[in-house]
């Protein structure tokens, strides 16, 4: 990772895992769906066309966010705001507009990597490694 902050890590790292899970949502044999109708991906996450493509796009996002610490910080804000909102919704209406299930497991994880995301782009100290 060179010379990258933590902040920067973190937005690449998370960046990379979300347009993984967007393309996995796309193929059947994962469990996913290509179309409107939900389907468990991994037999965990409900997951359908256009969860997909919200998880893609927020993985370009962040691959594309990490190219600096102030883009970096801001996709942290933005998403892991973003993120933390969507597991308190999932909460209490699992499919609030009936497009987007965010309900059971994804709860959790849209706690969880929200959280992350909102340490590291509000409270995270900026570091960057050393090469030697």
């Amino acid at each position: 990772m060179g010379n990258r902050s933590s902040v920067e890590a973190a937005t690449l790292a998370f960046g990379a895992i979300y347009l993984v899970a967007g393309v996995l949502g796309f193929l059947p044999f994962f469990g996913g769906s290509a179309t409107l109708t939900e389907r468990a991906l991994f037999g965990i996450f409900q997951v359908n066309l256009l969860h997909n493509l919200v998880h893609v796009v927020i993985g370009i996002a962040g691959l594309a966010a990490a190219s600096s610490i102030a883009n970096s910080r801001s996709f942290c804000r933005v998403v892991g705001v973003i993120l933390l909102l969507l597991g308190l919704i999932g909460i209490v209406n699992a499919n609030p507009l009936g497009l987007l299930y965010i309900g059971q497991a994804d709860i959790p994880l849209h706690l969880v990597s929200g959280a992350v995301l909102a340490y590291f782009g509000f409270a995270a100290p900026v570091s960057t490694r050393r090469q030697a």
